[in-house]
């Protein structure tokens, strides 16, 4: 027998919002960072004598290029 009207099921479940696009300085921050640390890095290897902050250079430069990355995590 068939099911009356007023139990069929009629929910339809709403479409998933789209993200917001990221702002135009989001890519270009993320990409600085990465390239900011990659020479930060180079320079130590190159010069070891220019920075006076020694092998902390290193650590600065692999941590910037972790901030670019997080950066461009958020792209969309």
């Amino acid at each position: 027998m068939p099911k009356s009207r007023s139990k069929r099921s009629s929910y339809i479940p709403p479409k998933p919002a789209r993200p917001k696009a990221s702002p135009r300085w989001v890519p270009g921050v993320g990409l600085g960072l990465i390239a900011l640390g990659i020479v930060l890095i180079l320079v130590n290897y190159i010069f070891p004598s220019l920075l006076p902050i020694g092998n902390y250079s290193l650590i600065l430069g692999f941590v910037l290029m972790a901030g670019g990355l997080a950066v461009l995590s958020q792209w969309r």
